[in-house]
């Protein structure tokens, strides 16, 4: 009889135990994940704060591809606040701005011109950093959401309350979108 009792009384101690870690690690991957996504958001924040002044230097220089850059502010202010809507608003953004940047190959002066240059330059290094915590953001997610579909983590984690993050992928395509409206005619 007491045999049986301590290896229940142990047994519990494990379940318990277990369930103790589990809320624990799952509260701090979660935790992570939504300081990382702020993060993300800040940087999306400083690329959104970077591209009127980017649009107003192009301007000056590429009068007929107004449609162009009027796109990209339209975008500029259509992002959205969940994850997925947010990815695919912010994909199509980044698709567009560096279609606007790759106008300066067709504008000579504009390539030269210092304050462009320094725009782009921390552009780039922003596209840099985004690309770098949503690597970041997205390995903690599957961090998180492997540990709840793995068991035991899977019998525990929705009895304590946890369900699977999404995670921040690029939906857009890959490609840079042509801004050649010179059929269309200037001004």
């Amino acid at each position: 009889m007491i045999p049986l009792l301590v290896f229940t009384v142990a047994l519990l101690l494990v379940i318990f135990g277990y369930v103790f870690y589990a809320y624990n690690r799952l509260t701090q991957l979660r935790n992570t994940a939504e300081a990382e996504w702020s993060q993300i958001d800040v940087e999306l924040k400083k690329r959104s704060d970077l591209i009127p002044a980017i649009i107003e230097v192009v301007k000056g220089y590429a009068v007929h591809e107004k449609q162009a850059l009027e796109r990209v502010s339209r975008l500029r202010t259509e992002a959205a606040v969940g994850v997925q809507v947010r990815g695919d608003e912010e994909s199509d953004l980044s698709k567009h701005v560096a279609g606007v940047l790759a106008l300066r190959e067709a504008y000579p002066d504009l390539k030269a011109n210092q304050g462009f240059l320094e725009l782009q330059t921390e552009l780039f290094d922003i596209e840099e950093d985004i690309a770098r915590r949503r690597s970041n953001y997205n390995n903690i997610v599957k961090a998180y959401n492997d540990f709840i579909l793995k068991f035991p983590g899977n019998v525990i984690s929705g009895m304590i309350g946890f369900s699977s993050m999404e995670l921040f992928i690029f939906m857009g395509s890959r490609e840079v979108p042509s801004l050649d409206f010179s059929s269309q005619g200037g001004n």
